[in-house]
Order: C-alpha cells, then sequence, then structure tokens
C-alpha cells in the first residue's frame, strides 16, 4: 500500500513576508493595484513597491508571471484562487 500524496508548501523566501504572500494571493485574484491597496489599507504606490519586490524575488517578468512561480513553488495555492469572473464583468 502506498502512501496518500501529500502536497507541501515550499519554505518561502525572506523576501516573501505574509503580506506579500496575500498582495499576490490578491494579484491572482485579478484585482488592481487600487483594489489591493483598499483591501490592504496601504497606498497604491506601496502595492506596486510589493510587486516589484515581489518580482524581483522571484524572478519574474511580470505579475502574472509572479503568480505562475508561485503557484509552481508552493507559495499560493490555485484554490485560493477565484475563476469566476467578478461581477463587475459584464458579460456580452
Amino acid at each position: 500500500m502506498t502512501a496518500p500524496l501529500v502536497i507541501q508548501r515550499m519554505p518561502t523566501d525572506r523576501f516573501l513576508t505574509v503580506r506579500r504572500v496575500e498582495i499576490l494571493e490578491l494579484a491572482a485574484n485579478g484585482y488592481t493595484n487600487a483594489e489591493i491597496a483598499r483591501r490592504q489599507f496601504i497606498s497604491p504606490e506601496s502595492v506596486k513597491s510589493h510587486m516589484q519586490i515581489i518580482k524581483q524575488g522571484l524572478g519574474a517578468r511580470d505579475r502574472t508571471h509572479a503568480v505562475s512561480i508561485a503557484i509552481v513553488r508552493g507559495i499560493i495555492h490555485p484554490h485560493s484562487i477565484d475563476l469566476r469572473p467578478p461581477e463587475s464583468w459584464e458579460l456580452t
């Protein structure tokens, strides 16, 4: 009998604070910098700064690439991403 497959989170890098992981998860869910700022009670400029540090630390080209790397490395879990379109999107 084989042991069940267990997905473990890989150790996070020092540059990934709790706040930066939260910002990364919000970005993964399609939130803009302004929306992330409102949810985190920080300025949009702070979000941009955090995202720049995240991208540099992960070696990502852009925020989409950063999200992809974070999923592969186990920093954020794919199930934390809501794939439903936001209510603000108009379906035509």
